[in-house]
């Protein structure tokens, strides 16, 4: 009874303490990166299931989506899609801090003015990578056809630049459909979609500048190691409690 009093001094109720809140917060942090890969593999399968479905116009891809929701969005996301228009250089924005295969530079965003069950549409289309040395090229003139890869606007990252709420865009930090759907339409009865492509590849285009915009990384980063990792320390936490506990007994 003497030996248990004396592990209820305040000094080592502050050591109980802290052990149970560094294995509790460990376990999470773990649980956490558990789910963190779960996301990840998703992504992976959904990104691997719609980028090798085969290729489809732009009629069909939007046949599906009579409401153009955001859920339905989501699903339509990494499709390959063949759109033909005629690009609309003069409206073009340019996407700004791009980087690819360790080089910096830009992304030019042109839209194309398309139609669609004979409604005029304009899509956003990212032409590529343009390395800072280089000029951004014009778009080619006359009517192409494009195949092209479906994204979703862009999120902004914790502590990113952020653009302007109000006015026409010149230069962006990233691709918001929604904050340029204005400016992008050349009519007021021209319909924006509200995704964009990937230029991935056009029989009308030739230049090898833009480089077609990188493949998503489809690896599954480091979660699982760092998932062991959080329960080993956890682990580490209360066999310290156990070491510190014994010794004091033999004491």
């Amino acid at each position: 009874m003497t030996r248990l009093r004396s592990f209820l001094t305040p000094r080592w109720i502050l050591i109980h303490l802290l052990v149970v809140v560094l294995v509790v917060v460990m376990i999470n942090l773990s649980f956490w990166q558990f789910r963190r890969l779960d996301e990840r593999q998703a992504f992976n399968d959904q990104v691997r299931a719609n980028a090798t479905a085969a290729p489809v116009s732009l009629d069909e891809l939007l046949a599906d989506l009579p409401d153009k929701e955001p859920k339905s969005l989501d699903e339509i996301e990494w499709r390959n899609v063949i759109v033909t228009g005629t690009f609309r250089p003069a409206d073009e924005v340019i996407v700004l801090n791009r980087s690819q295969n360790g080089a910096a530079g830009v992304d030019p965003l042109t839209p194309l003015d398309t139609e669609v069950d004979g409604t005029p549409h304009v899509l956003m289309v990212d032409r590529g990578f343009v390395p800072l040395s280089v000029e951004v090229p014009t778009p080619p003139a006359g009517e192409i056809e494009l195949l092209g890869r479906v994204r979703l606007s862009q999120e902004r990252r914790l502590g990113g630049l952020t653009d302007p709420a109000e006015g026409t865009l010149t230069e962006v930090q990233r691709i918001d459909v929604e904050r340029l759907r204005e400016q992008m339409a050349a009519s007021p009865d021209q319909v924006v979609l509200p995704f964009y492509v990937d230029l991935l590849e056009s029989p009308d285009i030739t230049a090898e500048i833009p480089t077609p915009v990188a493949n998503p990384d489809l690896s599954e980063g480091s979660h699982l190691s760092y998932a062991i990792q959080w329960l080993i320390f956890g682990a580490c936490a209360a066999l310290a409690w156990v070491f510190l506990v014994r010794r004091a007994l033999r004491r």
